[in-house]
């Protein structure tokens, strides 16, 4: 009989399935902060996915985190419709009021190119986190966007499920093994990488990045700056990786990004 550790031990087959099932919980709605906005639902691989949006004008696509949700990214929307600019937010697949239970950076990408199909060309987006990469890779598949905001963006796909498979407890040939059974499944981590994507993309890009971010460094903001052919990178102090979100300094800086 085996002892409670060891039925609870993590495998490569348990990490690789958490990999992809992001956690949720129950924060505030985005229509707290986006009254008169219109609710858009439609259809992709992963069932429903719901978007708001509000204003007219130049469309401007927000992009949650991982684990986040639209509203997330709330603090950017006065000032963007004060600005004269249609605000589009999007509940990624497996978060806030969209299906699915599992996802990934490469379903969130094709989750973007299924949204453009209702909302039209994107003149910016400005993403978080995990969404800055899965907004790229969307970019890189056709996604029509003609700016880009990146606020603490991680820079690989394969060296975070590498980060979070060791975190789980897994050995270096349990990591390799978890790596090989996300690729049968379809997602190919070693194919996400923002810094090579850059080669290819010419469009504006700004960076904003805290100095003190424990959950990505900023050392990967200037990677992708150095990367990106006339990326701008600005970087704080103080503001971590999540209230970054809310600072003034920073949707500021944002903003007159998208009017330069």
């Amino acid at each position: 009989m085996s002892t409670p550790t060891e039925q609870l031990a993590p495998t490569p087959e348990s990490v690789a399935k958490a990999f992809l099932t992001p956690r949720t919980d129950e924060r505030t709605p985005v229509t707290a902060g986006f009254e008169g906005a219109s609710r858009v639902e439609t259809y992709g691989p992963s069932g429903k996915l719901v978007s708001w949006q509000a204003g007219r004008g130049p469309t401007v696509l927000l992009v949650h985190g991982w684990e986040g949700r639209s509203s997330d990214m709330a603090p950017f929307i006065p000032p963007l419709l004060e600005a004269g600019y249609r605000v589009v937010l999007v509940d990624l697949p497996a978060h806030g009021e969209s299906e699915g239970t599992t996802s990934s950076i490469p379903a969130c990408a094709a989750a973007l190119l299924k949204l453009q199909d209702l909302i039209g060309p994107v003149y910016a987006a400005i993403a978080h986190s995990v969404g800055c990469a899965l907004t790229v890779e969307a970019v890189r598949h056709g996604l029509q966007v003609e700016r880009l905001v990146l606020i603490a963006p991680p820079a690989r796909y394969f060296d975070y499920a590498v980060g979070f498979g060791v975190q789980a407890g897994l050995d270096r040939r349990q990591v390799a093994a978890m790596i090989a059974l996300l690729q049968e499944q379809g997602v190919d981590v070693a194919d996400v990488n923002t810094p090579r994507a850059a080669a290819s993309l010419k469009q504006p890009l700004l960076i904003l990045h805290s100095n003190d971010d424990r959950v990505v460094p900023v050392s990967l903001g200037v990677e992708i700056a150095d990367a990106w052919q006339g990326a701008k990178l600005l970087r704080f102090d103080g503001l971590g990786h999540r209230r970054i979100l809310k600072a003034p300094e920073v949707i500021d800086a944002a903003r007159a990004f998208l009017t330069t």
